[in-house]
């Protein structure tokens, strides 16, 4: 059976059902193109596009925009050189790229946290009524620290920024991966009994001086910012599962990205 790039794109749709307004759209290629090997990404950057292709990549399935904004609108970017000399790999290559963001948040539950709760060995300490509430067995002791260390050696990262005492117990925590916004992140503080929230990226004069306030009076409240990417690269790993399990014939594999910036 030959499959095709919509076949595929309707198994990730398929769960949520249409949504409307959506960012999630094929930027390149052609629904009916056929598809060999699948490659999914956190972020389709000029070097995953050339590495996917290189490996015989037909499709890549990426979390975030190809174009560096949300809508991945190009008219802007009309005649820079960055964006013309992607765009040019894209269109000479052939290969086709779908970007899965909404869908797989909008999954029950929601993809891209399932996928780091497991990637983090932390599926046993979820509500199963809100999963990205999280309270270890009071036979454990954890710490903002050792939350921290836990982290930094099951995703890969060599550094995170942290608001609040380090050694703070921590008898319940929140994951809010991506970028929630000060807002959520603020509101999420205060309306749940937790000692830490765990985010990916942040307005530095919002959340950060939040909880920053908080420990300043005395509060138990402690942050931890992981950056955007490693928040949420391992959650791709659902859409993994789920096409294997589904097209067993395809090749699927998972690219991860270099950070975007790092610390020197």
């Amino acid at each position: 059976m030959t499959i095709t790039v919509q076949m595929v794109l309707e198994r990730l749709t398929g769960p949520v059902g249409r949504l409307d307004p959506t960012v999630d759209t094929l930027k390149s290629g052609r629904m009916d193109a056929e598809v060999r090997k699948v490659a999914v990404v956190f972020m389709a950057t000029y070097a995953i596009i050339k590495q996917a292709v290189e490996s015989g990549a037909d499709l890549i399935i990426t979390h975030e925009p190809t174009y560096y904004n949300h809508t991945d609108e190009g008219a802007w970017l009309s005649g820079n050189a960055v964006y013309e000399r992607k765009r040019a790999l894209i269109e000479e290559s052939g290969v086709a790229i779908f970007r899965l963001h909404d869908y797989v948040h909008s999954y029950k539950p929601d993809g891209i946290l399932t996928g780091m709760l497991k990637k983090l060995e932390w599926e046993a300490y979820s509500d199963p009524a809100e999963i990205n509430l999280l309270t270890p067995p009071s036979s454990e002791r954890h710490t903002v620290r050792s939350i921290a260390s836990h982290m930094k050696s099951r995703l890969g990262i060599e550094s995170m920024l942290i608001a609040g005492d380090p050694d703070l117990p921590v008898r319940r925590f929140g994951l809010m991966p991506g970028a929630s916004g000060g807002r959520r992140h603020i509101e999420f503080l205060e309306s749940r009994d937790i000692d830490l929230l765990i985010v990916g990226e942040t307005n530095e004069w919002e959340t950060n001086e939040y909880v920053r306030d908080a420990a300043d009076m005395g509060l138990a409240k402690a942050l931890i910012i992981t950056g955007h990417q490693k928040s949420e690269e391992a959650g791709m790993l659902t859409v993994v599962e789920m096409l294997r399990e589904a097209f067993p014939e395809l090749q699927i594999a998972f690219m991860e990205s270099t950070l975007a910036v790092q610390r020197i």
